[in-house]
């Protein structure tokens, strides 16, 4: 499948070949994600401008040579795509053309850019762009290569390869190329796997007709998000991703991907000791959770507990006598109350303030942010996750299970995933929760027996297992079983609140689906040709005694 005549795919290859035994120190990963934003960005520009002139080179280089209609070209510039290049020599392949290819490597190659570059006035894109730059700069350090020629040049050709793909290619997208960079042997970016993203979005876009904004609190690779971004019109999406890479990473395909910078929020921020955002209430939560939450300390975790004032008087006080109006003046003062006001709202809505009773050790819970996660829901919001089978059976998490199932009714449906798909280590499964759910039941769907795959539309050579996601059939099959809550031999099954109940909140899968395809053996009849065989062993006992008898031999 890969003797492609895609411009795209042939470098790439060359690409991987070159650095299949290549490790790539972590600041210099940031480099290379750099120079696709680079090439984006140069490219996207120049051939706004060769379209305004017709196409017309010659003229291109006049402009920039002479200043000729200076002011009309930039103008259209930055009113059409929002930012403009100051001098021809910021333009990628024009820094490359006046180097050699083993010294475009240096620093002068990531200031380049920076240092030319002006964005339209307001532009949203312009805080992000300066976020990149920043976190660039803070990982800027080539005084520690010097004298490593090896890798200098090496990460000179690499990015001369960069700036060879097509940007404009739909057969292997520039999008595509990226992620396939960043999902390679060099970059090792921690990322959703595709066949996750895509169970996950398909299960969304088959019970949502709208999404007016939706929220992945763990981004990774945004390849989640992003693919809702695709499919709905939204007016806003958030994000939180704790890690740096991850987060430069994902700041920079959301302009390779052109999202609309206005309608984009991400923080660099560790979601599990603040899971809301801003006290927001979302139409779609749908994220891959972490496997491991070992990192994290009690303290962190205590500080998940939804936190209720104690003095009902309290707002009151803090609302009605401190005046607002007497703060008409400082505009952080007030923002910063608005934002608490909103936040004492969203508390006063919360039907799960507190816990009490039996359910008061849940505020430990390290799970418990997947009841803040629902509590950022709107009423008829939708979640979506993916997250490891230990949920579903582990002992110490059977209260959070009950809470979630038997106490709220969250739970609409449970699919566990073949192992064999991702060949994860860890088993993971993917759970469907809704705010206000109208059945009493979840439905249980087991994919270990019954499922088929395909390659990956993100599908690139030397990672095999990650090429593949479920087909057509089982996704059809998959939402038809969900959607429908239908129960089908081998496949799904669906299961009343009180069998749960009876199975002590143990949600494992195989507990509720019977995938089993050999013949069951009755215990009467097992019982019985055991007496059978017992009465054989006894008959030829005796016999044996008899013959040691006759032989005198005891």
């Amino acid at each position: 499948m890969f003797k492609s005549k895609s411009h795209n795919r042939v470098i790439l290859h060359k690409l991987m070949r070159k650095g299949r035994r290549k490790n790539i120190p972590l600041n210099m990963r940031y480099y290379v994600l750099y120079a696709f934003l680079y090439k984006y960005m140069s490219d996207k520009l120049k051939n706004h401008l060769l379209y305004h002139l017709n196409g017309d080179e010659a003229d291109f280089n006049i402009f920039y040579l002479t200043d000729e209609g200076t002011d009309d070209l930039r103008q259209w510039a930055l009113n059409d795509i929002g930012y403009f290049f100051t001098t021809k020599s910021a333009f990628i392949d024009e820094f490359i053309a006046n180097k050699y290819v083993d010294d475009i490597f240096n620093p002068d190659f990531f200031k380049n850019l920076k240092n030319s570059i002006e964005f339209s006035q307001d532009n949203p894109s312009k805080k992000y762009f300066e976020k990149i730059i920043e976190i660039l700069d803070d990982k800027l350090n080539f005084s520690s290569i010097y004298g490593d020629d090896d890798l200098n040049s090496f990460m000179s050709n690499y990015l001369f390869s960069i700036s060879k793909f097509d940007i404009e290619e739909r057969e292997f997208t520039f999008a595509q190329v990226y992620d396939a960079i960043a999902y390679s042997r060099q970059i090792r970016l921690s990322s959703t796997p595709d066949y996750i993203s895509q169970l996950i979005n398909s299960i969304v876009k088959s019970q949502r007709r709208d999404v007016s904004n939706a929220y992945d609190p763990f981004l990774r690779n945004a390849s989640i998000l992003f693919d809702l971004h695709d499919q709905f019109t939204m007016s806003d999406i958030y994000a939180k991703e704790n890690n740096e890479l991850n987060y430069f990473y994902s700041l920079i395909k959301a302009f390779i991907n052109e999202i609309n910078f206005d309608n984009l929020h991400i923080l660099q921020e560790n979601a599990i000791k603040s899971m809301s955002y801003d006290s927001q209430l979302f139409d779609v939560i749908a994220s891959k959770v972490p496997d491991s939450f070992d990192e994290f300390s009690k303290s962190t975790l205590k500080s998940q507990s939804i936190e209720v004032p104690t003095d009902n008087d309290f707002k009151e006080k803090l609302f009605n006598n401190l005046g607002m109006d007497k703060l008409s003046d400082d505009e952080e003062a007030l923002k910063a109350l608005k934002i608490l006001e909103k936040r004492f709202n969203a508390v006063e809505k919360n039907e799960v303030a507190s816990f009490s009773g039996e359910y008061e050790s849940l505020k430990d819970s390290e799970f418990l942010f997947l009841i803040n996660m629902i509590n950022s829901l709107k009423d008829d919001g939708l979640m979506v996750i993916s997250l490891s089978q230990n949920f579903l059976f582990k002992s110490s998490l059977t209260l959070l299970r009950k809470f979630l199932t038997h106490e709220n009714h969250y739970i609409d449906g449970i699919i566990s995933l073949p192992e064999e798909l991702g060949g994860v280590v860890r088993p993971e499964v993917v759970i469907v929760l809704r705010k206000n759910k109208n059945s009493g039941d979840v439905v249980f769907i087991d994919l270990s027996k019954e499922y088929g795959t395909e390659i990956s539309r993100n599908a690139f050579p030397g990672l095999v297992k990650r090429n593949l996601v479920l087909d057509k059939k089982t996704i059809s099959n998959i939402l038809d079983a969900l959607n429908n809550r239908k129960s089908v031999d081998k496949f799904s099954q669906v299961v009343s609140l009180k069998q749960i109940e009876e199975n002590d909140f143990n949600l494992a899968v195989s507990r509720y689906v019977d995938t089993y395809d050999g013949e069951f053996i009755r215990l009467k009849d097992l019982k019985s040709e055991k007496e059978k065989i017992d009465e054989k062993m006894d008959s030829l006992n005796e016999r044996i005694d008899a013959l040691l008898d006759d032989l005198n031999f005891r």
